[in-house]
């Protein structure tokens, strides 16, 4: 478990503290005040599409951070009553020796157009030398505008340093 704790959050109301120290990624209250905040309460009931969290200074680049937010979320979306969709569900099961089996792509041509989704949560993170500032917006799928949104800081420490960077250990 990561020892980190909240420093900041930029989408409190005054008796919202943030993050409690147990939620790691901060992705639980993420989803808490996406949802309190969501403008169309319908989404709730169409499926969204959770999206690997990118470094803001360069939206090609993620990390093992970015992924295993994206992990997270999806799971605390889930658990909150969001229909979530699995985009990476490939075709068919895998199976290699070394590996057992696998179902997940990131093959986009195995993934695009198969979901019907309503809403797309993507998000972007800076890394500073004493906090990670993470945003996430959820968007309609198909119009420009924010459904709901939150930002919130997380402070750095050794292993999301290295979860950022790629050092192991994780």
């Amino acid at each position: 478990m990561v020892a980190g704790s909240v420093l900041a959050v930029s989408c409190v109301t005054p008796t919202n503290m943030g993050p409690h120290n147990s939620d790691q990624f901060g992705a639980g209250y993420m989803v808490s005040i996406i949802r309190d905040q969501l403008r169309h309460p319908e989404v709730l009931n169409q499926p969204i599409i959770v999206t690997t969290f990118v470094d803001l200074n360069n939206l090609d680049k993620s990390s093992i951070f970015g992924r295993v937010l994206a992990e997270e979320l999806l799971n605390e979306l889930h658990q909150a009553g969001f229909t979530v969709s699995e985009i990476r569900k490939g075709r068919d099961i895998f199976i290699r020796k070394e590996l057992g089996e696998m179902i997940l792509s990131r093959n986009a041509r195995e993934i695009l157009g198969k979901s019907s989704a309503r809403a797309i949560l993507a998000g972007t993170y800076v890394a500073t030398a004493k906090t990670i500032i993470i945003n996430a917006r959820l968007i309609d799928i198909n119009s420009p505008l924010i459904l709901s949104s939150c930002s919130y800081s997380l402070k750095m420490n050794k292993e999301l340093q290295n979860m950022i960077t790629g050092e192991s250990p994780f």
